[in-house]
């Protein structure tokens, strides 16, 4: 499932991202696959989404979080 699709609250592992400019900036943030992450917040009109992920709380457009997959 897309990372866009999560619900608040819900905890998911990320499982893949495309290789482009977005894994770089993933990559750089300390986002790796297999590690747990949820939405905290999201901003209504395909806003940012805010995630936690490491403790960290995290802004991605929303457009960037429609090619995170992640799997529950």
């Amino acid at each position: 499932m897309k990372l866009s699709d999560l619900r608040i609250g819900t905890l998911a592992v990320l499982d893949h991202f495309p290789v482009s400019p977005l894994h770089r900036k993933m990559l750089s943030m300390g986002m790796l696959p297999g590690q747990q992450i949820s939405v905290v917040r999201k901003v209504p009109l395909r806003g940012s989404l805010y995630v936690k992920v490491n403790d960290r709380l995290i802004a991605l457009r929303f457009r960037e979080a429609q090619n995170i997959m992640v799997h529950l």
